[in-house]
């Protein structure tokens, strides 16, 4: 018989999977989004030194160039675009181009009138971006504002860990949000930061 901490760990290491990991378990018809076109100068919008060998290294423990995925699939029957966070790059964190695709992803789907399904897995937004990776946290909410308006379903499903504005915008914005077990969410806000 197993232990109460043996299913928290079984739960916790199924909550950590690679981004396509978990879209290979919702679908086996995924097709990728193309990677909308993007420059940058070397090491960010901020110049942050060792910024683009730290991309470079995500990279190579990761096989992804950012740290979501984007495409369309067939979920239980129903088309819909799907969107999967690789926690492994730069801790699923949102940065300019993360931006980028998500904006993509949501435009795809009012397209195509699709739902928009979300693997999250994220620590937030990328420190090494400043203010320019917490302006995609608006971008975010505001394509989302633009699918609900346009009466199109936004469902997130909460893996772990889900954190910071990842939580905020994709996450507690959904209209359905369901969380894996063992999956860690939360909001820090004001806690992180003097009164």
């Amino acid at each position: 018989m197993s232990s109460p901490h043996t299913h928290r760990a079984a739960d916790h290491a199924a909550a950590r999977v690679s981004a396509r990991q978990a879209i290979a378990a919702v679908t086996s018809d995924f097709t990728e989004l193309p990677e909308p076109v993007g420059t940058g100068r070397p090491d960010g919008p901020l110049a942050w030194s060792g910024y683009d060998d730290a991309r470079a290294a995500a990279y190579e423990r990761t096989g992804e160039t950012e740290s979501v995925v984007c495409g369309t699939a067939v979920v239980e029957g129903v088309r819909a675009v799907l969107v999967s966070f690789e926690f492994r790059y730069l801790g699923g964190s949102l940065g300019e181009r993360t931006g980028d695709r998500l904006e993509a992803a949501y435009a795809a789907a009012r397209a195509h009138r699709l739902p928009l399904v979300s693997l999250v897995a994220t620590g937030g937004s990328r420190m090494q971006e400043g203010m320019r990776a917490l302006s995609q946290l608006q971008r975010v909410a505001a394509q989302s504002a633009l699918n609900r308006a346009a009466g199109l379903p936004q469902i997130a499903v909460v893996r772990d860990p889900t954190t910071g504005g990842g939580w905020a915008t994709l996450g507690a914005g959904a209209d359905v949000v369901l969380a894996l077990p063992g999956a860690q969410v939360g909001f820090a806000g004001s806690r992180v930061r003097p009164p």
